[in-house]
C-alpha cells in the first residue's frame, strides 16, 4: 500500500503544474468572452424582470452557445464584423443623403442627414468596442 502512494504521490505533484497551467490558459482564452457573458445576463435579468419568456428562452440559448464556443478570437472577430457592416451602413446612408440633395427636396434630406448621423455614431461605438477588446488581448 505505501508503494502505490509512493508512485502517485510524484506522478500527482509532476501533473499539478500541467493542469494549473491549462486553466490559467483556458482563463486567458475566456477572458473576453466574460464580456460577451455579462451583457447577455444583463439582457436576461430585464427579460426575465419584465416576464419576456420568450426572450428569456432566446438569451438562455444564446448564453449557453457563448459559454460552449467564444474564444478570443471569435470576440474580435465578431467586432470586427460589426465595424464592417457599420460602415458599409455609413456608405450608404451617405449616398442616400446625396441622392436626396440633388433632388433638392429639404424634408428628405434633413431624414437622410440624421439616418446618418445614427450610422455615424454606431460606426464610432463599434470601432471604440474593437479597440477596447484588441488592448484586453
Amino acid at each position: 500500500m505505501k508503494r502505490t502512494f509512493r508512485s502517485i504521490i510524484p506522478a500527482m505533484i509532476l501533473a499539478m503544474p500541467i493542469a494549473f497551467g491549462q486553466q490559467a490558459l483556458a482563463d486567458e482564452v475566456d477572458s473576453l468572452c466574460q464580456y460577451k457573458v455579462e451583457a447577455i445576463q444583463k439582457q436576461l435579468r430585464i427579460a426575465e424582470e419584465y416576464g419576456n419568456e420568450h426572450r428569456v428562452r432566446g438569451l438562455k440559448k444564446g448564453l449557453e452557445n457563448v459559454q460552449r464556443h467564444c474564444t478570443n478570437d471569435s470576440v474580435i472577430k465578431d467586432a470586427e464584423e460589426d465595424v464592417s457592416e457599420s460602415m458599409t451602413e455609413v456608405r450608404e446612408r451617405q449616398d442616400e443623403l446625396s441622392e436626396a440633395q440633388r433632388e433638392g427636396d429639404e424634408d428628405d434630406i434633413r431624414k437622410h442627414s440624421e439616418k446618418l448621423e445614427e450610422a455615424v455614431q454606431e460606426l464610432r461605438e463599434h470601432q471604440d468596442e474593437l479597440e477596447a477588446l484588441q488592448s484586453k488581448r
